[in-house]
């Protein structure tokens, strides 16, 4: 079954319709692999981590918009996670504490024209809330400057982390839609890159209209392919 392209200038219509009849709409997005690229964090981490330990088979590492973390990016690189884990394990933990902290998040670049559409979005009436598995403590403060750096409409009120990081992202999600007063919106949308929190929003909230970042994932799961989907927000 083919898969499905979302119509980001329809959706922008849908919602101007819905507002010239005085109708809310609301639109939800993840951050990371949806509207960031991160693998510019990763690759500025293990820069830094080659510089530090002087370690020039790393300096060859080129980390790609598709990788998920670091594994893929070594690996491409020669290096074998089997053979070399004394050597891999102190780098996994130094990207770890570095990629889950405020400051290396303004590494992260907009997907094409992320920054756009959702500023688009917001002019035609549309509120907008970022849901995302960052944790409010390790990350809250970096990503409410990030989204602000790029000019997205961002405050304190509408950007949503867990409050720990070891609370669940799936149940994390489906909870604050579970709470959220759905009644309120005339048209929910919902861009999510990492399909184990999609396939639990549209499972249980059909009313939810899930807009898929074919981006990257943790490769887990999968999401059906009726689902809609865009790789970037670029919609010329």
């Amino acid at each position: 079954m083919s898969t499905i392209l979302a119509n980001l200038n329809e959706i922008l219509k849908a919602v101007r319709d819905h507002s010239a009849q005085n109708m809310r709409t609301l639109a939800v997005f993840d951050l990371d692999s949806t509207l960031f690229n991160v693998s510019t964090r990763t690759q500025k981490i293990i820069s830094e981590y080659a510089d530090l330990h002087q370690m020039d088979r790393l300096k060859n590492v080129r980390v790609l918009p598709e990788d998920w973390g670091i594994k893929e990016a070594l690996g491409r690189a020669g290096f074998t996670l089997e053979k070399e884990l004394e050597l891999l394990r102190p780098l996994r933990d130094f990207w770890s504490e570095r990629f889950f902290s405020d400051e290396y998040l303004h590494y992260d670049v907009p997907y094409s024209g992320a920054v756009s559409f959702v500023q688009e979005l917001e002019q035609a009436g549309c509120k907008i809330n970022y849901l995302t598995g960052r944790d409010r403590i390790r990350m809250g403060r970096g990503s409410l400057e990030v989204l602000q750096k790029w000019g997205f409409p961002a405050n304190e009120e509408n950007l949503f982390l867990k409050p720990e990081k070891s609370e669940d992202d799936e149940l994390f999600k489906h909870n604050w839609f579970l709470q959220l007063d759905r009644s309120a919106y005339s048209k929910i949308f919902f861009f999510e890159n990492e399909p184990i929190n999609i396939n639990a929003v549209e499972a249980t909230f059909p009313d939810v209209d899930i807009v898929f970042l074919d981006t990257t994932h943790a490769r887990k799961q999968e999401v059906r392919p009726e689902v809609r989907r865009i790789r970037n927000f670029n919609r010329f």
